[in-house]
Parts: structure tokens; sequence; C-alpha cells
């Protein structure tokens, strides 16, 4: 059975703009425009550069999007009408650092999420193929050496440890191990002499010294995921700090000019070209924790989330999208806080995951999340 990543981890919700922690693997316990009459109806027209348009627009954009592109418009506007004003000792160059410093700084983000992604994943994987080794090795030695007594006793003590967290399914496979070498040695003795026990996984045949090899594997995996949860904190937290210098000095500016200047005069007209906030919040994003595999077939797409967020959000939805299906993120389903499971999909296919939440005054996404469905461990 596969398992649930929402019974792997646990986290506390995060801050106010600021990065959300995620999820750890060793916490907690194992879910066309035509009208009537042929008419054609007119286009919407175009934003232009002058004209006044809101930050909390209804494009779906990630918080650090909807930053730089107000960054975009006020550096056009200080640029061209108030070139030498500064505000305390930073000036247009220094907006428009900020702007050139968001993409390297989300690409690094993006990697090191699937970074992240790649070890928690390793770290589920190796605890089910632990689990399932813990849990029918000892059914395959009972029903074929059911009547050495001494094996049976072991068997009976392997039993009475339940696979269901990530310490007791270690703590059963440790058991296994001795057991399995012994059973193997019994059968060949016999005669005529016996192959020792196997078990296939996956389409992979896994031996005694295999399970060895995944015990002694397995601290290496823990400490990976650990490596990078701290490093995608960090390029959380770059992505963050540039946001909040950015809005910062976008506000104390358009504060600035709008009281430096009067109705009429060009520099305060030229306001009207900058994204502001209305008076209504736009609504904070349900960040992803983890995406892994399971569910139904294991053939889900099965997503946790950070606790927290969503507040100011009358919609909160998760959307997905099939690599070479589908153009965009077609497919969506309400947001369940305690996890979704989506599909299933087919082994080989690509598929992306994003939250958007929503209200009257705007739509915010979360980073996209990648996943390769692979042959299902059962």
């Amino acid at each position: 059975m596969p398992i649930d990543p929402s019974d792997l981890s646990r986290s506390s919700p995060a801050g106010a703009n600021s990065p959300p922690r995620v999820l750890r693997w060793n916490e907690g316990t194992w879910n066309g425009g035509g009208v009537w009459g042929g008419a054609k109806a007119a286009p919407a027209p175009l934003i232009l550069p002058e004209q006044f348009f809101t930050l909390n627009s209804h494009s779906s954009m990630e918080h650090h999007e909807v930053t730089k592109q107000r960054s975009i418009a006020t550096l056009s506007v200080w640029k061209k009408y108030v070139p030498t004003l500064t505000i305390g000792t930073q000036g247009p160059s220094d907006l428009e650092a900020f702007i050139d410093g968001f993409e390297p700084r989300v690409q690094a983000r993006t990697e090191a999420q699937d970074d992240f992604d790649a070890a928690f994943r390793a770290v589920q994987g190796s605890l089910l193929r632990l689990k399932i080794l813990g849990t029918k090795v000892p059914q395959m030695i009972e029903a074929v050496l059911d009547e050495d007594q001494g094996l049976m006793k072991d068997v009976d003590d392997v039993y009475a440890v339940s696979p269901r967290t990530e310490v007791s399914i270690l703590k059963r496979a440790r058991m296994v191990y001795p057991v399995w070498l012994r059973a193997n040695a019994a059968l060949a003795a016999l005669t005529p002499s016996q192959p020792p026990i196997t078990r296939p996984i996956a389409g992979v045949v896994f031996t005694v010294a295999m399970l060895k090899t995944l015990l002694e594997g397995f601290t290496d995996l823990a400490k990976a995921v650990s490596d990078q949860e701290s490093e995608l904190n960090k390029k959380r937290e770059a992505v963050w700090t540039l946001d909040r210098a950015a809005d910062q000095l976008n506000k104390r500016w358009y504060k600035l000019v709008k009281a430096r200047y009067d109705e009429g005069q060009p520099e305060y007209e030229a306001l009207a070209g900058i994204p502001t906030e209305p008076g209504t919040p736009a609504p904070e994003p349900v960040e992803i924790a983890t995406v892994t595999q399971g569910g139904e077939e294991g053939l889900q797409v099965l997503i946790a989330y950070v606790p927290g967020g969503g507040e100011h959000a009358t919609t909160k939805l998760v959307k997905w999208q099939v690599v070479g299906t589908d153009a965009e993120f077609t497919h969506s389903a309400p947001l369940d806080a305690s996890g979704n499971a989506l599909g299933p999909f087919p082994v080989g296919k690509v598929v992306k995951v994003i939250t958007e939440v929503s209200n009257s005054a705007a739509t915010r996404t979360t980073a996209v999340r990648t996943i390769t469905m692979e042959t299902p461990i059962t």
C-alpha cells in the first residue's frame, strides 16, 4: 500500500510574508466573442503604460511577480520624470538591480525545490520498499518453513511490530534481516536444497543483501532530505527578502512623489500608470509542502500543504497540467487543506501542480511543482 505523504510529516504555520517551512519526512505519524445576431463583440482594450491598473489584478501570478510588475512600471516613471530623486540613498539604479535580481533568485529556488522533492521522494520510496519487505518476507518464510519452530518464534516476534511509522518500519526491517538470513540457510540445507527467498518490488527482485543495503543507505537519504530542506528554505527566503526590499522602495517612492507634486503636474499624473493596492487585500497563497506518488493503484499525485495560508481567499483550487497533453493548467479541483489526490495518471507522464487562491481583488498562485509518474512500488 502506498504511503500518504501527509502521514509522513507535518509543519508549523508560516508567518506572513515569510517563506513556509517545508514538511519534514521524520515528523508526525503516517491523506470566440460572437453575440446574438451575428455581430462581433468589441475586443477588450489593451492596457497601455499610461493607463491605471490595479496591483491586485486577476492575472494568476506569484507574489514576487506582482512586486516585479510594479517595480518595472515604477522604474519607467522614475527614470523619465524624476531621475535624480532618491529615497534615502536609493535611486532608480537600485530599483533596477532589484528587478534584475528576481529571475536568478527564482530560478535558484526552483532548482532547490526540485532537489528537495527528489530527496523527499527517495526517502518515501525507500520506506515503502522496507515496509513491503518487512511485511511480505516473514509471510513467505512462514509459508515455506512452517515446521522450523525456532524460525517461527522469530517470525512471531517480527509480527509483533506494526510497520505504521518510520521508526517501526525500520525496526521491523532490521528484525527481518537476520531471520531472512537464517531462512535462506535452512532452505539451502534441505534435500534437495532450495533457492533463497526473494521478493519482487516494481520489477526489481530484492534479496536479503539488498534489504541490508536499503537499511544502511537510509541514513544518507534522511540526511539528504534535511540538507535539501535547509537549502530550499534559504532560496525561498532570498526571494522573499528581495520581494520585501523592492516592495518597500516602490511604496516609499510612490508616497513621496504623490506628496511632492500636485494634480495636473506631469510627475503626479504619471503615477496613474503604476499598479496600486486597493482596499481589499489580496489572498494569501496556500503553499505546497510535498508532491508524491501513491493513492489509487499507486498512480495518483498526492499533494500535502503547509498549514496556514489562504487568508482572504474566497476560492481555493489545486490546478494541474499534464505535460505534452495540456497547454496550460486546465484541470482543477477544490483545495482540501488535509491534502488532495489527483489522477490516476499513466506511468511516464509528467504532471505539474500549482495552487491558486482568489477573491474579488486578486488571484495568486504558488510556484510550479513537477512529478514524473513512475512504476508503482507494490
